[in-house]
């Protein structure tokens, strides 16, 4: 059988068999390595691809949700200068009322303000012409230098309160001048509405378009037959001929 044969086992060979399997080994590896690379990359690949189709899904529905934009001739073609003229001269006069009657609501209140400054000023100004009389009479009394004194005060105090109830019927008399102007002026925007308005209907009806009245046709009524008299029996009998020559 085997007799004989001996089998020597070179130690050289031995460490290249191990030096191959382990290239193998480190091999293997890589393209295990390679290999789960590239799975995580296709795999990356497929989620934001299926991320962009979502995304555009999503935009495709909210686009088809909106009603589409209808674009008409009027709307494309540019306004006129005169309807744009038109148009600003009327929010002008809304403007114009507005204003006009919150300047008569704003003067209304400073008149009322200042009416009641006035008498409050007016009723300070009868207090201290009563103490500057009592401070008189006290100074002619007494004769002395603190009553003196005191009625020189009372004095100037009297003089402060009518200056400033002649300050405040100033202001008044400018407030209530600016307020009836400002009524005015809203009266008269007041009645150009009124015309304008009535102007605009008789426009209106004026250049309405009325419909056509649809032309009659004439139709001749038939001839009616000629009425002859009628004849009586009896006189046609009794009637004489004529006799021939």
């Amino acid at each position: 059988m085997f007799s004989g044969t001996i089998f020597q086992v070179n130690v050289e060979s031995v460490d290249a068999l191990e030096l191959i399997s382990i290239s193998l080994t480190n091999f293997g590896e890589v393209l295990m390595v390679r290999k789960k690379v590239i799975v995580k990359s296709s795999t990356r690949k497929a989620v934001t691809r299926t991320a962009k189709k979502s995304v555009a899904k999503r935009v495709v529905k909210k686009r088809a949700g909106r009603p589409a934009k209808v674009t008409s001739k009027k709307a494309m073609m540019k306004k006129s200068a005169v309807v744009e003229s038109e148009q600003a001269i009327l929010k002008a006069r809304i403007q114009l009322g507005k204003a006009l009657e919150k300047e008569v609501a704003q003067l209304e209140k400073g008149v009322a303000r200042l009416k009641a400054q006035l008498e409050t000023a007016i009723t300070k100004q009868q207090v201290q012409r009563a103490k500057k009389a009592a401070a008189a009479e006290r100074a002619t009394e007494k004769g002395t230098q603190a009553a003196k004194n005191r009625a020189v005060r009372a004095r100037a105090a009297l003089q402060a309160a009518g200056a400033k109830v002649k300050e405040l019927r100033t202001q008044m008399k400018a407030a209530k001048e600016a307020l009836k102007s400002a009524k005015a002026a809203q009266k008269k925007y007041a009645a150009e509405e009124k015309l304008l308005a009535k102007f605009e209907k008789d426009w209106a009806r004026a250049t309405a378009s009325k419909p056509r009245e649809r032309a009659r046709r004439r139709t001749r009524k038939p001839m009616a037959a000629p009425i002859e008299a009628p004849v009586n029996e009896t006189e046609a009998i009794a009637a004489p001929v004529a006799e021939e020559e």
